[in-house]
């Protein structure tokens, strides 16, 4: 009964908040809501504080599997690097004015470096997950000195200059097709297995290879329907195309290979969720790939249908290249509760995850309103109101959801190598992370004049 009457009273404020929310448009306009400081500075804070949470579990916690910690400690960089990435860029938005011509620049390589480094992690993670390619301990060090170095000598290539930025940005994504193929043979071997066993390998690489290849056009499927051809990934793709006078250069070629893969994969898991046996079904799964395929068909909308230049650069923001601040944390977070990557057992770890889990959902919140915000300005305080109620519904429901996604059943297991490595090799392979890091930051102050 007393169940009945909170859930009766949580029912009751939503449907008012509903019913007064008044649809208004700021004075501003759509140019002043077209600022996305606010939204890269939630990301970056959402993205520091996954990885300090994890590197604590890994460092603190070390009764977990080697394997699962080894896994733990690529997540814990690459949402690092994204930090790093959104701090440099929001130091750009908020003191562009104030800093001088070297200071932006090293900003921007910085920018551009994380980026690189992000691209470099992400074959250590499908080589470890959902279960590791290599099972023996000297060639996963291998895998992972050998990441370090290609970053490092291709960053050297980069700021002196050595070989051409073709040649470069090239072997950066045939390295890239060819890892994106091991989450997409997975989801390939296994989705139709009678065993659940190996059916969990299959969902986990379908949620992995959606939430680190949501960055890669995975919102541009559209785009490999269209005659001729554009550019599918913004950035330095474009670059090159516009530099190499209208010709179509190796760079811009193999950039639209990297992308097809995700595209394509992504359009399987569509079709392959929706016609696969009821008892083999997995809802979030189903949810995720659906959810990104309709935002895909809503970002052609907009391309053909929006002239304003303005809205189309906002949505290209907050759709395209702002995504992996939104959608991969969620995404990885579910990931690594579902499939008991970190030791829930442990009470003191299960209290940090739930803590952890309250404030992810309270900047995704902030963060999923700062996207309404922009296409459709409300008064900031009315804003406050609506997200006071969410929450308060949300971390109603925390406890329940939580509890469910958190638990141990069959449909969690995945295969653990026992001796796969060393305990102390996680150390070891943080501490070479975090160097290659800063050494890449390192290159970039070179680059950008300040060391002159």
């Amino acid at each position: 009964m007393e169940k009945a009457g909170q859930g009766f009273v949580r029912t009751t404020v939503i449907l008012m908040a509903l019913c007064v929310l008044p649809v208004v448009r700021a004075e501003e306009g759509i140019q002043e809501a077209a600022k996305t400081l606010d939204l890269v500075i939630l990301s970056m804070g959402l993205n520091i504080l996954i990885a300090g949470t994890l590197l604590w579990f890994i460092l603190k916690h070390r009764d977990n599997y080697p394997q699962n910690r080894l896994f733990l400690s690529v997540i814990a960089l690459l949402f690092l690097a994204n930090g790093v990435h959104f701090a440099s860029e929001s130091l750009v938005q908020l003191k562009g004015s104030t800093l001088s011509e070297q200071s932006i620049v090293f900003l921007s390589n910085v920018v551009s470096a994380m980026d690189f480094y992000t691209a470099l992690t992400f074959p250590l993670i499908f080589i470890l997950f959902p279960s590791p390619l290599f099972t023996q301990r000297k060639h996963m060090i291998a895998a992972g000195v050998t990441a370090a170095a290609i970053y490092l000598l291709f960053l050297t290539f980069i700021v002196f200059a050595i070989v051409p930025m073709m040649i470069v940005i090239v072997v950066l994504n045939v390295l890239m097709i060819l890892t994106f193929l091991i989450p997409i043979r997975w989801y390939l071997l296994y989705r139709d297995s009678p065993i659940l066993y190996e059916r969990n390998h299959a969902i986990a690489a379908g949620l992995l290879g959606v939430g680190i290849l949501v960055s890669q056009g995975m919102f541009a499927w559209s785009s490999i329907f269209i005659y001729g051809g554009e550019s599918l990934v913004a950035g330095i793709s474009g670059q090159v195309a516009a530099s190499s006078g209208g010709e179509v250069s190796w760079a811009l070629v193999f950039s639209h290979a990297r992308t097809i893969g995700p595209m394509m994969f992504l359009l399987y898991m569509v079709y392959k969720e929706l016609v696969v046996p009821k008892n083999y079904v997995s809802k979030p799964l189903r949810f995720v790939v659906i959810a990104v395929f309709f935002v895909g068909m809503l970002n052609a909308l907009v391309n053909g249908l929006v002239d304003d230049p303005n809205l189309s650069s906002l949505w290209e923001f907050f759709a395209i290249r702002g995504t992996y601040g939104l959608v991969r944390p969620l995404i990885m977070v579910y990931l690594l509760l579902k499939f008991n990557l970190i030791d829930m057992r442990n009470a003191d770890v299960r209290k940090v995850a739930r803590l952890v889990a309250l404030v992810l959902i309270s900047v995704w919140v902030a963060m999923v309103f700062e996207i309404f915000q922009a296409f459709l300005p409300i008064p900031q305080l009315l804003s406050a109101a609506i997200i006071g109620v969410v929450l308060a519904f949300l971390i109603g429901w925390e406890d329940r959801m939580f509890e469910n996604v958190a638990k141990v059943s069959d449909d969690t297991q995945l295969m653990i190598v026992d001796e796969f490595i060393e305990p102390d090799d996680v150390s070891r392979f943080i501490t070479v992370g975090l160097l290659t890091m800063v050494l890449g930051c390192f290159l970039s102050f070179i680059n950008s004049g300040l060391f002159l």
